[in-house]
């Protein structure tokens, strides 16, 4: 009988997901192609008629049959879970001018987890983008391809976060996936887009992914491709839902105007979506700082009460320039100040590194759907005269256009980024009384000594991280003989610390777990353990092993090694 070979296709298709606080978006392309189109899905159920690369992050469900929800731009009948991401990062610390969200609350009442809720909006999202991948693509082709799936995360994101992400996508049927930071694939989207435009070997930039962090870049030529390679300084410093923000903020200058009671019926209103959709649209983009400018809002159909004082008529709110420059405010105020701090930070960095051209900055690149306004724009211009201000063409695409192209031959890469945060591990150590007076001793039966906790420090904060860089954590325990086997069962803790400089010790709100490390060594030769009679007279097993942490784009890769070769298996789980 002749045996069965599997033609593994070589043609793939790349799907990019943003899933975003406000909008969410996917692009897609083929690898086949020397030079693959990059797409946007642009076609929203609720927006027939009206084509655009996002759509909103909403999700609405049936309080009758949680299976069953609106999502997006369509008509939804019941109350709006909005902001979801958000929720995926709970430890994450909000600005304290953001109104506060019900969506907590309704989540609560509908018993359903922010992963779930998460899962459900991938799902539909992804689910009618392959319908409209499928209207253009035969689909014997289609179903050759191998699907690969990149997912943006904020950069500012704990690892627990892109954990979560990961597990959300994956129950919505997305797999394999690669996750990216959203301010690299940005830029991997604006160096596409100006590659041929001016863009010299050792120029900087600093890209604001306005509301998803500021961070600095450094094009670099690749020497087999004309395309520039990239050094990111990833300081990833930045707030998470700026234009998601505007909106709430907008909702809330809405409520203080026409009171609880009105605001109650009239969120519910179509009116009331026309005016959000109309302040998302147009005033947020148009707004340029000029307080003598007029806006109006209208709500139509809504029966708002007519009120000269506050400028309402006929379901029409004539909004001052200076409501709408009381919106946005607080906002501009973090923006300004984190992109001067990157811009300071870039100098710095470059002329602690020699670097020939160390004072200049060529540009600064507005993303995302904040990075659109105008009045950020002018803005940063008035601030940093002497840099260039750009907003790239389809800025609102960049990020999820980007996330392809990271999975794409022949174009610009991400060589490395700056740590965001230390990472280290606690381990026994010998105790010595001039160093460690005042910490917790234990004495130590197979070693025969007093042994206090220590962290050791792998990674540091802000140092230089090679993509797929490996890194090493030695690790030992001392079994005694006649070990059960799954005492070769190891449980080890990750721990982070974001100070500026990392702690000797563990101390509660200082260092962190980060995450668990479960390493099986069951099946490992038990040759490779070295035996020892200890102080005691007992006879020992000492098992050294290595936890390798490999830096990926947004997470880390962990494997387990003995003696430099990878052996075993190893798990993380996020608490």
């Amino acid at each position: 009988m002749d045996s069965l070979n599997i033609h593994e296709s070589e043609d793939q298709l790349i799907i990019g997901l943003d899933f975003g606080t406000t909008f969410s978006g996917i692009a897609y392309a083929f690898t086949k192609s020397t030079k693959p189109d990059l797409v946007s899905i642009l076609d929203w159920p609720g927006l027939e008629g009206h084509k655009q690369p996002k759509v909103p992050t909403v999700i609405s469900y049936n309080p009758s049959d949680k299976k069953s929800f609106t999502w997006g731009a369509q008509r939804h009948k019941n109350e709006l879970i909005e902001g979801i991401k958000l929720l995926l990062d709970p430890d994450q610390e909000q600005p304290i001018y953001i109104p506060q969200s019900n969506t907590k609350n309704e989540l609560k009442r509908l018993g359903k987890p922010p992963l779930e809720v998460a899962a459900d909006y991938i799902g539909a999202i992804y689910k009618h983008a392959m319908s409209r991948i499928e209207a253009k693509v035969p689909l014997d082709y289609l179903h050759m391809c191998q699907k690969r799936f990149v997912v943006s995360v904020p950069a500012v994101w704990s690892d627990k976060a892109m954990d979560t992400t990961m597990k959300a996508a994956k129950m919505a049927g997305i797999h394999p996936i690669t996750l990216i930071k959203e301010p690299e694939a940005a830029a991997l989207y604006t160096l596409h887009v100006l590659q041929e435009k001016a863009l010299a070997v050792g120029d900087a930039f600093v890209l604001c992914d306005a509301g998803g962090g500021t961070n600095s870049f450094r094009a670099k030529a690749r020497p087999s491709i004309s395309q520039p390679q990239i050094l990111a300084d990833l300081f990833s410093i930045g707030g998470m839902a700026g234009s998601l923000v505007l909106n709430k903020r907008f909702e809330q200058a809405v409520r203080n105007l026409v009171g609880d009671d009105q605001f109650h019926s009239l969120r519910k209103t179509t009116g009331f979506e026309q005016a959000m959709l109309q302040f998302d649209r147009s005033i947020k983009t148009a707004f340029r700082g000029d307080v003598d400018d007029d806006y109006y809002v209208n709500f139509p159909m809504a029966r708002l009460k007519d009120d000269e004082m506050n400028n309402i008529q006929a379901n029409c709110w004539n909004m001052k320039g200076d409501d709408v420059k009381g919106i946005f405010q607080p906002l501009m105020t973090d923006v300004q100040r984190l992109v001067d701090d990157q811009v300071n930070l870039v100098k710095v960095k470059r002329m602690s590194e020699g670097h020939p051209k160390a004072k200049e900055i060529k540009a600064i690149f507005l993303v995302g759907g904040f990075g659109s306004s105008e009045y950020l724009k002018k803005c940063l211009q008035d601030t940093h005269p002497g840099i260039q201000v750009i907003q790239p063409h389809d800025a609102w695409s960049a990020i999820v256009k980007g996330a392809v192209l990271s999975q794409l031959p022949d174009e610009a890469i991400i060589t490395s980024s700056v740590a965001t945060r230390h990472y280290g591990v606690s381990a026994m150590t010998e105790y010595e009384e001039s160093r460690d007076r005042g910490q917790e001793k234990v004495w130590s039966e197979p070693d025969g000594k007093y042994k206090v906790s220590k962290m050791t420090w792998y990674i540091y904060q802000g140092e230089d991280l090679e993509r797929d860089q490996k890194i090493i954590f030695p690790f030992y325990r001392s079994l005694e003989d006649g070990f059960a086997s799954d005492r070769l069962i190891f449980k080890d803790e990750l721990v982070q610390c974001e100070t500026m400089q990392p702690a000797p010790y563990p101390k509660d709100g200082v260092t962190k777990p980060n995450c668990t490390l479960t390493a099986d060594l069951r099946s490992v030769d038990r040759s490779l353990f070295k035996t020892r009679t200890g102080p005691n007279g007992k006879v020992y097993h000492d098992v050294y092993y290595d936890l390798a942490i490999t830096i990926q784009s947004a997470n880390m890769k962990f494997g387990l090694e003995i003696g430099g070769e990878e052996i075993g298996s190893v798990g993380a789980r996020y608490d």
